[in-house]
């Protein structure tokens, strides 16, 4: 009993240790010294991983760090006004309209030359002088870098602006406390954590420099596992359900491809509330979403259906407020139809008891031992039969009852407001 007990409490503490070194990301373990901050960064959309990693080692250019303050601050580039001032950055860069964004509100500068050098690696003093930038007017207090032993590292033209990020507790003294490593290139894990503490600090931002609609969290849909995209960004304002999430739409009242004209509307409700999984409410169940018509392409022989073409314009919600809605349909390449095989496969099956009665009939003017004969014959000829005559003949209308569904893939994001 001793041994079994002794494998059971070193079997016990293996497996503590494992849980405790697990990987939150493939390459952060659960006890990395940055794990809480690189988590809700992530989560926040303020950096994002690289497949499964989070890269915590790599360094952080000028404009990296710029897009990140930017989500932190709740700023979405669609508010750009200014032409571009920089010789160096130019629309074919990913990072343009976020470059262009921040020069506009006076978040990141660039240089006296006219360029931004966006691929320049960040240092930590440099990053403290961006949060010094954007908080609230207050000269730090020089004193409070005595406890770091390296506060003569500091570049004579950061020490007030790293002053005050210590003041504010905005700062990395990783891995020693004692030192604040001020000519350091800044890395992932350093710029997550010093995001996250501006972010929990953010009253302490100029007004100015933080958007009227703050980002509070990032969160995810579960409708269907087939969905490229599942974030749902939270702000104090709206929802924005982003781009290729995938939604059920159900038809409001029933629909016949036979009644139908192109330019009519089709209208879909989501039947019942679409929460988040983390439990924020996003679509409620009363929501209309209307779509109209605009393609059909007739049944024709050879067992072609009707095929419905829509185009959503629009959602109401049961407050009465109605937002734009632009999403597809995935199901049968992006159509209303029916399936092309229920026909064929109806034909087939009714076929199949005809010819089975059929064989029945002339297996009785034979004799009734011979019942087993006509029915094995018989059942096959009349199914091929069926299914020729599936094939052949016209295809389906396409009907739908109230409550029947079909999956929508969103083309932009969707803006619910609170």
């Amino acid at each position: 009993m001793k041994k079994i007990f002794a494998m059971l409490a070193v079997f016990s503490m293996m497996t503590a240790f494992n849980a405790a070194n697990a990987a939150v990301y493939s390459d952060v373990p659960a006890d990395y010294w940055a794990n809480k901050e690189i988590t809700a960064v992530v989560n926040d959309g303020i950096l994002n991983l690289e497949g499964d990693a989070f890269l915590p080692e790599n360094e952080v250019s000028r404009s990296d760090f710029n897009s990140a303050l930017l989500r932190t601050l709740g700023h979405r580039t669609s508010s750009i006004s200014e032409a571009n001032p920089f010789s160096d950055v130019t629309s074919s860069r990913g990072d343009y309209g976020d470059i262009l964004l921040s020069s506009q509100i006076g978040l990141i500068y660039g240089y006296n030359d006219g360029t931004f050098k966006p691929d320049r690696i960040m240092t930590k003093t440099e990053a403290a002088s961006v949060i010094s930038h954007i908080t609230k007017d207050y000269k730090g207090n020089v004193k409070s870098l005595a406890q770091f032993k390296d506060k003569g590292a500091i570049p004579t033209w950061g020490v007030r602006q790293f002053a005050k990020t210590v003041d504010l507790g905005i700062y990395v003294n990783y891995p020693d406390a004692d030192e604040l490593l001020p000519n350091k290139n800044l890395n992932r894990a350093e710029a997550a954590v010093l995001l996250y503490k501006l972010k929990q600090s953010i009253s302490a931002v100029k007004e100015q420099y933080v958007s009227k609609e703050a980002l509070l969290s990032t969160e995810h849909l579960n409708e269907t596992k087939k969905a490229e995209v599942n974030e749902v960004q939270v702000t104090n304002m709206r929802k924005i359900v982003l781009a290729k999430n995938i939604i059920k739409g159900y038809f409001y009242t029933y629909f016949s491809s036979k009644n139908a004209q192109v330019g009519d509307t089709v209208t879909f409700t989501p039947k019942k509330d679409i929460y988040t999984e983390e439990g924020t409410l996003v679509i409620p169940a009363d929501t209309t979403m209307t779509a109209k018509i605009t393609n059909i392409e007739p049944k024709k022989w050879w067992n072609k259906n009707d095929k419905v073409t829509v185009e959503f314009e629009s959602m109401t919600l049961p407050t009465g407020v109605t937002v734009p809605f632009s999403a597809e349909v995935i199901n049968h390449n992006g159509v209303l139809t029916e399936n092309r095989w229920a026909k064929p496969l109806g034909y087939t099956l009714g076929g199949a008891a005809v010819g089975a009665g059929a064989g029945v009939g002339v297996a009785g003017f034979t004799g009734h031992h011979h019942y087993g004969n006509g029915v094995a014959i018989g059942t096959p000829v009349g199914a091929g039969l069926g299914l020729i005559t599936g094939l052949t003949s016209k295809g389906r209308t396409y009907k739908a009852n109230d409550g029947d569904y079909v999956w929508l893939e969103l083309t932009q994001d969707l803006c619910i407001p609170n």
